[in-house]
């Protein structure tokens, strides 16, 4: 279950890259050979070899008969026609003991079967990383300080072909016209720091044989990097890069990290189609919502829609799997959940959800709003801004963060948050820096409201 923790605050996140950090640092360097276990109900189930590396700078804790084991989590994407897409999750492979290798060449330190040396590499078969005993619910997990409960619930039960395991609707991996991707996804209560806990996500891409629907992995692996920049760095094929999305990133403060991705496209009709995708990588704590502003200036919004990623087996499977639904209100486009039910359907860690509408307004970068609920409060949220192509809001009032059209309570915090990372946005003096000026202009601004 996700634990709820107050946040107040948010700051953009750079995603970490292959420096050695101070303290253990677990990466997946290396996503390997497929094993496909075959169908039922209309699904198929997959797993995936993997190589881990301890980059850090101490060994890693790892002891398979306590919770200071590493977590292994794999999910599929699809990439088509534009737009990516989560369509399978799986639960967690619990690890049992390390192998000491140096397969990242870091010159390894070992440190025996309870932990992973610095530098030390383990590598595990796609038999064993789909093994149904050692797989335990990811709703049991707090992906953030990677606490979970020894033994797991479910530890040792086996059942059929897909029991546990990464499952995908077969019809949605028989597209030849498709892109797939395999997400790795590292789990461990050892690291201590948001740079350590960042690159814990890995991708490659998959394609699937004809009719028996096998999974074969081809290309590199794009180590340290969530599989919702494919959408960027494949959209137009592999190693074609789709310059019309934008990610952006952002870490909570006591909390893990979000992915936001967002895309126009012109339907040549006056129209214009609206893509976000929202990953939720490791925060612990549940996206409620998603708001894309349009303070009073959309025209003739239509087909809002949404996906999510079906969640199945035992305690897993009490995850509601009813569709967010999303709606216009005062000119703004709303997908709003909430917390009243520890099995709502929310945006949990590992999963990415699609939101979507069509719109005669042109594109600009300005922001979406996320919701991140508020502990012990039914329906209580905090917003987070993130930047984000939007429709085009040229009339819009310059501090309304937001664009509701009001100054509120959400201006002031979205200010000050992004003040304190040095956001270019709230330089309002366009002078460059970061100082008493801007807080000066905003309280001018504020107080002299909206035109």
């Amino acid at each position: 279950m996700y634990k709820r923790q107050l946040t107040s605050s948010l700051c953009l996140f750079a995603a970490a890259g292959s420096v050695a950090f101070a303290g253990p640092d677990l990466i997946c360097s290396e996503i390997g050979a497929a094993t496909t276990f075959g169908s039922a109900d209309g699904k198929i189930a997959y797993s995936f070899a993997t190589t881990v590396c301890n980059i850090g700078d101490s060994e890693l804790p790892w002891d398979a008969n306590t919770n200071e084991h590493p977590l292994i989590s794999q999910t599929m994407y699809r990439l088509k026609d534009g737009q990516i897409q989560q369509i399978g999750i799986g639960f967690v492979r619990h690890t049992t003991f390390p192998l000491a290798g140096n397969a990242c060449g870091l010159g390894c330190s070992p440190a025996g079967f309870t932990a992973l040396g610095a530098g030390c590499s383990d590598t595990s078969g796609s038999s064993i990383n789909g093994s149904q005993s050692l797989m335990g619910p990811r709703s049991e997990v707090d992906p953030f300080s990677g606490v979970y409960p020894y033994p797991f619930t479910s530890i040792n039960q086996t059942g059929n072909a897909i029991y546990k395991r990464l499952q995908i609707d077969i019809a949605d991996v028989s597209d030849p016209s498709a892109l797939y991707f395999v997400e790795t996804q590292l789990i461990t209560s050892a690291e201590e720091t948001p740079e350590t806990r960042a690159n814990n996500a890995s991708y490659r891409q998959v394609v699937f044989s004809p009719g028996a629907a096998n999974a074969t992995v081809v290309g590199p692996t794009y180590a340290q990097k969530a599989a919702i920049y494919a959408w960027r760095d494949h959209g137009n094929g592999i190693g074609m890069l789709d310059s019309s999305v934008t990610i952006r990133s952002a870490t909570i403060p006591n909390d893990g990290i979000i992915h936001v991705g967002s895309k126009a496209t012109d339907l040549d009709n006056g129209t214009w189609r609206y893509d976000y995708a929202v990953h939720n990588q490791n925060a612990n704590n549940a996206i409620l919502s998603l708001v894309a502003p349009g303070a009073g200036f959309f025209d003739n919004v239509t087909e809002i829609s949404f996906s999510d990623v079906e969640y199945h087996d035992d305690v897993d499977g009490l995850i509601d799997g009813s569709d967010i639904l999303g709606f216009e209100s005062n000119y703004n486009v709303f997908w709003k959940t909430n917390d009243s039910d520890e099995f709502q359907n929310v945006i949990r860690w590992g999963t990415t959800y699609n939101f979507s509408f069509e719109v005669n307004n042109e594109p600009e970068v300005f922001r979406v709003i996320l919701e991140y609920d508020i502990p012990g409060e039914t329906f209580a949220t905090l917003p987070i801004l993130l930047e984000a192509i939007v429709p085009s809001q040229s009339d819009a009032c310059h501090i309304d963060l937001v664009q509701d059209g009001e100054l509120n309570f959400y201006e002031m915090s979205g200010f000050l948050s992004q003040f304190h990372v040095e956001y270019p946005g709230v330089d309002l003096n366009s002078d460059g820096r970061y100082d008493f000026f801007d807080i000066s202009e905003f309280i001018k601004q504020y107080s002299a409201g909206c035109p």
